[in-house]
């Protein structure tokens, strides 16, 4: 394996507070969310009479975040 420089303390794996990785967690989820073709959805509740019309309805849709 190669290995060219060395990560920065910041980055290592537990070497981080939990406060510090949920702030880069925010920040990436942000950047990630600029990226996404598809609108978050509001919360809402699908109840499908049985499983077959539920494979229906989740086939039918386009949006992914959706199920």
């Amino acid at each position: 394996m190669k290995v060219v420089g060395k990560r920065t303390q910041h980055l290592k794996p537990g070497l981080s507070t939990p406060k510090e990785s949920l702030e880069r967690a925010t920040v990436l989820q942000a950047q990630v969310d600029l990226l996404n073709p598809y609108p978050r959805p509001r919360g809402f509740v699908f109840r499908a009479r049985t499983w077959k019309d539920y494979e229906l309805w989740r086939q039918s849709q386009s949006n992914p975040r959706l199920w």
